[in-house]
């Protein structure tokens, strides 16, 4: 959320890290929420969560348990001070313990300090049990939107402009992607392609690992590769610094990072599935029980944002852009039908994620730098894509706006999402606690993220875009710096 600057952000603190046996362990993350300004602005942020689809964000019950947790404070600050004076009288009483009358004033002074310190005591469970509700119910809440987005669900998409006419094109072109030049054959889906390509294997990814788990092969591995290596090499250039990530972050962090449910059975709502694995050593089975359990990453912007977790940056360092390499896993819950065929939708993926830390008066500017660094590296491959602004349905919790980069799939004969790039403002570095130095105090930098690559999507998009009536594919030429000198895929001889 955007918060004004004189915002306040109370229970910030991180809970501490303590040692078990030989190991140190962090707790869970403590997020820095603004309570004074979600109770203040409760209606305009409910009506916000509406306008996205999130329907178990309760701001006003945020303001309920705020004003709980101020009144119990005030009880504790109140204890605290009775008890205090009673030390000090007692203090004073026991210089003169002789006379009668200052030894039964001890024993009502003890008996009130002994009264105070349970009132204390019995206030600190019940602050305990507050802030965690008041934590809870706070996380619910999603990011502001910006006032462009277009409301509703995803048919309320706004295309901003269209690169490239593969997408008026029926037939398969017979000299590059020189649509002038067609044959008298309809694009195939790229499932039949890899099939007679032989550079995928879903067979034995199947006996491996389950259904939408694949193996790329011969040319079909170096593909992978190649758009790895281009999209780093095009990345680095422009200033992000490359990484190869954790394919693993803490529970706490994937929450921080906006990844979860958007409701739940115990909030009254249908539940949307989770789309995170979640791992389980062999001690848990066991029963040993781990407060914040690691999950399997669906992207890497949850490591490289979280790499920053509890720090101050120099202004002098933003932005502070970053290119990740990670492997990523997704439940894909409740995805069915078409969408499944293939390697359109699977369970693990390889992915060039960009993602930048900025300050919050120039993050609108970077969003356009992620924005206009994918359309270069797409363009540049030769495909038909278009842009689109997406509606407000479409954000996930940490978003403010958000831009998908659809390409025109002639297979498929539809257009399929290969790319997002989102301004989540300061909804993730509040949670993680990454803060940018500012004149009297400390700001929360602002969070984007822009995918580069992800590989089986924008290898659909290429295989179906340039497969010629041979039944060759024609690798662009960008990628055939990393494809050990072939300029095309050749259908396998069986």
């Amino acid at each position: 959320m955007r918060l004004p600057r004189r915002a306040i952000a109370l229970l910030s603190r991180a809970t501490p890290v303590y040692k078990a046996g030989s190991l140190q362990v962090r707790t869970l993350l403590q997020a820095s929420f603004d309570y004074k300004y979600i109770r203040d602005n409760a209606d305009q942020l409910l009506e916000n969560a509406t306008s996205r689809n999130v329907h178990n964000a309760r701001p006003h019950r945020v303001g309920e348990l705020y004003d709980e947790y101020r009144g119990l404070l005030t009880q504790t600050n109140e204890h605290r001070s009775a008890l205090n004076a009673a030390s000090k009288e007692m203090g004073v009483l026991a210089k003169s313990m002789s006379d009668p009358k200052s030894k039964s004033a001890m024993l009502d002074l003890r008996e009130q300090a002994r009264v105070a310190k349970q009132a204390i005591q019995d206030i600190k469970e019940q602050l305990t049990d507050v802030e965690s509700r008041l934590r809870c119910e706070a996380a619910k809440i999603p990011n502001s939107t910006h006032p462009d987005t277009p409301i509703g669900d995803e048919t309320n998409a706004r295309v901003v402009r269209t690169h490239g006419d593969l997408h008026n094109v029926k037939t398969v072109p017979e000299d590059g992607v020189d649509t002038q030049k067609l044959s008298s054959v309809e694009f195939q889906d790229h499932y039949d392609l890899v099939q007679r390509l032989g550079i995928v294997d879903m067979e034995a990814g199947a006996r491996v690992a389950g259904s939408r788990f694949h193996y790329w092969r011969g040319g079909g591995a170096l593909l992978e590769l190649a758009l790895v290596q281009y999209a780093m090499t095009r990345a680095a250039a422009s200033g992000f610094v490359p990484h190869i990530t954790p394919d693993a972050a803490r529970s706490s962090v994937v929450d921080a990072c906006g990844f979860r449910p958007r409701s739940s059975a115990e909030d009254g709502g249908a539940g949307e599935a989770s789309q995170i694995y979640r791992m389980t050593p062999v001690a848990e089975e066991r029963g040993e029980h781990n407060a914040d359990p690691l999950c399997l990453v669906a992207t890497a912007e949850i490591p490289l944002v979280a790499m920053r977790q509890q720090q101050i940056l120099n202004g002098s360092s933003l932005p502070e852009s970053v290119a990740g390499l990670s492997h990523c896993f997704r439940a894909e819950a409740g995805a069915r039908g078409r969408d499944t065929r293939g390697i359109y939708r699977l369970h693990q993926f390889t992915k060039v994620e960009l993602v930048t830390l900025s300050h919050p008066t120039a993050s609108d500017a970077e969003l356009q730098r992620l924005l206009d660094f994918q359309t270069s590296l797409y363009a540049d491959l030769g495909l038909t894509f278009r842009v689109l602004q997406m509606p407000s349905h479409e954000l996930g919790a940490s978003a403010y706006q958000k831009y998908d980069i659809e390409a025109w799939m002639p297979g498929r004969k539809q257009w399929g999402e290969i790319s997002s790039a989102s301004n989540c403002t300061d909804y993730q570095a509040r949670r993680l606690g990454i803060r940018v130095r500012g004149e009297g105090h400390h700001l929360f930098v602002h969070t984007l993220n822009a995918t580069a690559v992800a590989v089986p999507r924008l290898a659909v998009a290429l295989l179906e875009s340039f497969q010629r009536p041979d039944g060759h594919v024609v690798i662009p030429a960008v990628l055939r710096p990393w494809m050990m000198g072939m300029e095309s895929l050749a259908p396998e001889n069986k």
